[in-house]
């Protein structure tokens, strides 16, 4: 679920920036019963390379984005 920034959760939509899709009840991801199949929001492709992050120029230089860790286990876990 999304949360503010200080961590606050609520049943009522939270506004933007804090709930940026705009999902009820604030829901971030979903997944079967076994944790193994799964929807994310945000998206995780998103940022799989450095430069994909707004402020990329700004941070420092990193081989992958954030989201490339969550592919890679996935490559891993099936392995």
């Amino acid at each position: 679920r999304y949360t503010t920034a200080n961590g606050a959760t609520s049943n009522d939509a939270l506004p933007f920036p804090d709930n940026p899709n705009g999902s009820q009840a604030n829901v971030a991801g979903v997944c079967d019963s076994t944790g193994r199949v799964f929807g994310l929001m945000p998206h995780p492709e998103r940022h799989i390379h450095p430069t994909q992050h707004p402020q990329w120029t700004r941070l420092p230089q990193r081989e992958v984005g954030d989201g490339f860790k969550m592919f890679q286990n996935a490559v891993e876990y099936f392995r």
